[in-house]
């Protein structure tokens, strides 16, 4: 089965309908905290679990051998709450999934096996119902990559497509599915693969290797499980464990060598590969058969260690490890809180890798959320959703590939330094260059402390700063930030806004011969190189067409405004400045930033620029006219 889209209205801290579009087998969630992240990965995992695949466990009963199969009454507790403004409006959540060609051919498998699998122990899966439902399919009516959309209002579930029958079996398939493989891994026959997958933000707090199958509750660990949200305790990892080391007890009694037979199964073996990679290998050992008390062994570069000295970091890798591959989750939905959490950055890497590869290899499909940028390549950007808040209610917004920036400089923004900032602020301010990065973010912090001498309180909204690396690339930076529903404000040179104005602004240039000179003396400049050889090619043909729009080119890219403007002039230039600010784009007056600098700093040096911010109370010494114009343009930003 594949998620395709879940639509909510006025559930949680969603008011409005709000779109999750999940096209792809890694999808990842963005946003900053308190956006509704979590709140809709709840729903997504409480529709999928209590009403997919009415999630059901079996339990051996009192009067007899025979398992019986009950509903787990924690899903009752998890409840999709109209949203604190809706509490009059009706609610809406439908959800769309697709039918892939596995499943269909689990469904024959299913249908073909399922009375020959319960006469195996005799009474003992009576009640299993696997013949009884299966038997009524009509696989004719379900076609590989058919969407089904199923309605939830008023705590009922129903088909919404037009093939309500195909889709009635299709939902049938996935209430039995795990009934199904429970019995089968029972016997030998196929190992448990497990459908669904939730990892919460508290996946790996009860990590615990040792357990005393006599007192271990399977069904009861089941349906904590199963019942797990953002907010409540995980208990996969020790379910995981108990799941391998209960097999381990069964093989126990057919060979010899139980654990050799364990570690050929093809899922094990890949566990085993990727933590060899890593220096840790498992093993598991029995304590004391009397009680039947198992550990599962953890070495890191070949010496045993207690999982009670380890760092979170390697908790949060093998808890994610163990969990995927001892419960051997293949073709199924893992949805994933906070996929960075304890990680170092180089390991959130070898994860993601991982989750690629699995997402190819076993079919299955992530659905992550995170603030980490390491989970954002230029490959994986187009599948990113962004859950913020907007007036006391929680959007989402999808990237589309069509809209983004070119390739080229997309790469540039994303492998930049820059990529955790333009992904997980509220709102972002653009400068051209580092030294204008580092001065305006330490005025915005001066200015944005709660003091008696600024007389302004601090705001909650992260508010970042990042150098685009030259005016010219602004505008992809904004288109980006636009596409993200992310606010962005723009502080430039004076050039900038001359640049982009109109033929009467341009009127008000002229060449800036020193910042030529400096461009085209700097090693390895490109118009440098370029000048030489229009010189040579001028020299050798004597045309000098070329040459002459080259000069043009440059006196375009280096200029700066006219000294002997009159007064009309220089309205023209105030009225353009100031009709910016209307779209958040503040131009420096003056100039650039060394015109606001005391004497000793009128430079980007970015040594003399943190020496400057480092001395205390650094912007006493700033020109007072130059920091009147700044501090405006900064209350403005922080909204004061």
């Amino acid at each position: 089965m594949r998620i395709c889209k879940l639509t909510v209205e006025n559930v949680k801290s969603f008011l409005n309908k709000a779109e999750l579009i999940l096209d792809s087998n890694i999808s990842i969630i963005i946003g900053p905290n308190g956006g509704g992240k979590s709140n809709l990965l709840d729903i997504l995992v409480i529709v999928i679990r209590k009403f997919l695949y009415g999630s059901q466990y079996q339990q051996e009963s009192n009067t007899s051998q025979q398992f019986e199969y009950r509903f787990n009454e924690k899903l009752k507790e998890m409840i999709l709450e109209p949203h604190s403004l809706g509490t009059n409006r009706p609610q809406f959540i439908e959800i769309e999934i697709e039918c892939t060609q596995e499943d269909i051919q689990k469904m024959e498998e299913m249908k073909r096996n399922a009375k020959r699998l319960e006469e195996i122990p005799g009474y003992k899966y009576k009640e299993a119902g696997l013949s009884t439902l299966t038997e009524k399919w009509d696989l004719n009516l379900i076609q590989p990559g058919e969407k089904f959309k199923f309605e939830l209002r008023d705590d009922t579930f129903i088909p919404t497509s037009e093939n309500k029958e195909g889709a009635g079996f299709f939902h049938t398939y996935l209430s039995l599915y795990e009934r199904y493989a429970q019995i089968q891994d029972e016997y030998h026959e196929k190992p448990l693969v497990t459908p669904f997958l939730f990892l919460s933000a508290n996946r790996g707090l009860n990590f615990k290797t040792d357990i005393e199958l006599h007192q271990y509750d399977e069904y009861e660990l089941n349906k904590q499980v199963g019942s797990t949200t953002s907010r409540s305790n995980s208990q996969i990892i020790n379910f995981a464990i108990g799941q391998i080391i209960q097999k381990y007890r069964r093989l126990l009694d057919t060979h010899i060598k139980p654990m050799e037979y364990l570690k050929k199964e093809e899922h094990i073996k890949e566990l085993d590969a990727f933590l060899e990679n890593m220096g840790y290998s498992w093993d598991i050992s029995c304590i004391s058969s009397n009680r039947n008390h198992y550990d599962l062994k953890l070495k890191k570069n070949g010496i045993e260690f207690p999982i009670g000295s380890a760092s979170s970091g390697e908790i949060e890798l093998l808890t994610y490890l163990f969990t995927i591959y001892f419960l051997n989750v293949s073709d199924a939905i893992i949805i994933i809180d906070e996929a960075e959490l304890h990680l170092h950055p180089q390991w959130q890497k070898s994860l993601f890798d991982l989750f690629i590869k699995l997402s190819k290899d076993t079919g299955n499909q992530f659905i992550i959320s995170t603030h980490s940028p390491s989970f954002i390549t230029p490959h994986s950007i187009e599948y990113v959703s962004r859950v913020y808040n907007n007036k006391v209610q929680s959007q989402i917004v999808r990237l589309n590939k069509d809209d983004l920036p070119e390739a080229k400089q997309l790469l540039k923004m994303i492998n930049s330094q820059n990529n955790e900032v333009i992904f997980f602020a509220d709102e972002v301010t653009l400068v051209e260059g580092q030294s204008d990065r580092i001065f305006f973010k330490a005025l915005f912090n001066h200015f944005n402390v709660a003091n008696e001498n600024s007389g302004l309180t601090s705001n909650s909204k992260i508010i970042e700063f990042i150098d685009v690396g030259g005016k010219s690339s602004f505008e992809h930076y904004s288109k980006l930030l636009q596409l993200l529903c992310i606010k962005s404000n723009i502080i430039a040179d004076l050039d900038y806004a001359l640049n982009i104005g109109s033929s009467d602004i341009k009127k008000l240039l002229t060449p800036d011969y020193k910042k030529l000179r400096e461009s085209l003396c700097q090693i390895g400049s490109m118009d440098g190189i370029q000048l030489i050889k229009m010189l040579d090619d001028a020299i050798d043909t004597t045309n000098l067409e070329d040459l002459q729009n080259f000069r043009d080119y440059l006196n375009i890219r280096h200029q700066k405004i006219r000294k002997d403007l009159n007064s009309d002039e220089e309205k023209v230039i105030d009225d353009f400045i100031n009709e910016l600010k209307e779209s958040n784009c503040f131009i420096l007056r003056k100039g650039s930033l060394e015109d606001y600098l005391p004497t000793g700093f009128k430079c980007k040096d970015t040594n003399k620029i943190i020496s400057l911010i480092n001395e205390e109370h650094f912007t006493s010494s700033l020109p007072a006219e130059g920091l009147k114009e700044l501090e405006e343009i900064l209350k403005t930003i922080i909204g004061i």
